[in-house]
């Protein structure tokens, strides 16, 4: 016998917190990043093999680049970035999704902390032009926050 959608206890799922963040900071768009061995080759692999356009190639040596494809005229453009990365840290890095945030980048970042979020890197100004910090949720998975300056 089945049972109907929100009956019985929701495993590990905790109340709903009672300010919607998400709003409050107007989440909007996610980028998901892939390790990548070498950033201006898979920069060039998806502009000459995919399609895509270079957005951007940042450090010296470069180290992370952002690959685009399409603008508004048809729906929303599609980002990628790629980290040139070994390994992060001792928990294998599986890639991470940012999701850019309207406003108050430090604000969205003292609610989370307020709510005991592992936070893994805190809010830092970028030579790209974003201010951006990381959590790690329970499973592991890397979620960066990230609003333009």
């Amino acid at each position: 016998m089945g049972s109907s959608p929100g009956a019985g206890p929701d495993r590990g799922a905790t109340a709903a917190p009672a300010t919607d963040l998400g709003t409050l900071h107007e989440f909007h768009g996610i980028q998901p990043v892939l390790p990548v061995t070498d950033a201006a080759r898979a920069a060039r692999y998806f502009r000459d093999v995919l399609g895509f356009e270079i957005d951007f190639i940042a450090g010296e040596p470069p180290s992370y680049a952002r690959v685009k494809k399409g603008d508004r005229t048809y729906g929303d453009p599609v980002y990628i970035r790629l980290w040139q990365c070994g390994q992060r840290d001792a928990q294998p890095w599986r890639g991470e999704i940012v999701i850019h945030v309207g406003r108050d980048v430090d604000g969205l970042h003292a609610a989370y902390v307020k709510r005991g979020v592992n936070v893994i890197e805190p809010p830092t100004s970028q030579p790209w032009g974003l201010r951006e910090f990381v959590i790690r949720e329970p499973d592991g998975h890397i979620l960066r926050f990230c609003g333009y300056l």
